[in-house]
């Protein structure tokens, strides 16, 4: 519950798949949440149930004590923040934004720096976790930026999320460590698709695969849950290949920008165009087995 004398209302930009679990659990914290979305259709069931629209980021933020932001990347983060109508125009004194969205490291620094001329605090605190997660309050949070201002926050975050990872005082520390999260991540999907493809075309059963991995150094979050949908040939999205391949992409261009290099990196990306050029972007990453699949000349199915 809200208590007395602290943040109160609250701006909530990007009412998506991850976002509009967020903003719900925040309505359900007692909170009295402003939105604003691209389409407003998306926020229906929130403003139905007390969520307040408002026509613009700009007018949301003169209304609200901390606006977040929950959009698809970069472009979209910098464009609510600074562009004609953004947050930043309507930049009031004690005015926090929160940036949870996936974006690249130098537009988290862009935005707290065109944050600060207008007085504004400006964290960094991309997430980690898919919808259903999201709807448990149960996401992994990385925070960059001003410490006061994180501590400022932390009853927020604690509503949203149930692992808070301060990376420190640096706007842009949260999305870095984000883009290494989600090179694990990357990888580790890649790996298991091949792990699957390989025992098939061996002719063992690929979910014997998931079974023995399921203990000892092998196991990997990316098995567990990616393993079952690849047997069942379910793709929804939870990630989709073209977030993936934003977030590699930026995590490559990082990389090159310290001399740092990353070959398993660099491959999974790659093979990441071939779901993409098939129109399948927006299908989970762990689609890249119907790729590792047609190269085999094998098919996974389910057994009996």
């Amino acid at each position: 519950m809200v208590k007395k004398n602290e943040i109160k209302k609250i701006g909530f930009i990007g009412i998506g798949l991850m976002g509009k679990p967020m903003a719900n659990n925040l309505i359900d914290s007692s909170y009295s949440i402003n939105i604003w979305n691209r389409t407003k259709d998306k926020a229906n069931d929130l403003i139905d149930k007390g969520a307040k629209w408002f026509d613009s980021p700009q007018e949301l933020a003169k209304n609200s004590d901390v606006v977040i932001t929950m959009v698809t990347n970069s472009k979209a983060s910098k464009q609510v923040a600074c562009g004609e109508n953004g947050i930043l125009k309507g930049a009031h004194k004690g005015l926090i934004l929160i940036d949870m969205s996936s974006i690249e490291p130098e537009m988290s620094r862009y935005i707290a720096k065109k944050a600060k001329e207008k007085n504004v605090s400006m964290l960094d605190a991309p997430v980690t976790g898919n919808p259903v997660v999201a709807k448990k309050g149960k996401l992994g949070i990385m925070i960059g930026g001003n410490e006061e201002t994180f501590k400022k926050c932390k009853q927020i975050f604690n509503i949203l999320g149930e692992k808070l990872v301060y990376v420190g005082n640096e706007n842009g520390n949260g999305t870095t460590l984000k883009l290494i999260n989600n090179l694990i991540l990357g990888v580790a999907i890649m790996a298991s698709a091949e792990a699957l493809v390989l025992a098939n075309k061996a002719g063992i059963d690929p979910q014997k695969v998931i079974d023995i991995t399921s203990v000892g150094g092998a196991r990997t979050g990316a098995m567990e849950t990616r393993g079952p949908r690849m047997i069942k040939r379910d793709f929804s999205p939870h990630f989709s290949t073209n977030n993936m391949y934003k977030d590699l992409t930026s995590a490559l261009n990082l990389a090159e920008s310290i001399n740092v290099t990353l070959p398993t990196t660099s491959i999974t990306r790659e093979m990441l165009k071939g779901p993409i050029a098939n129109g399948e972007g927006d299908m989970d990453s762990a689609i890249i087995m119907t790729l590792l699949e047609n190269m085999a000349k094998t098919f996974i199915e389910p057994r009996k």
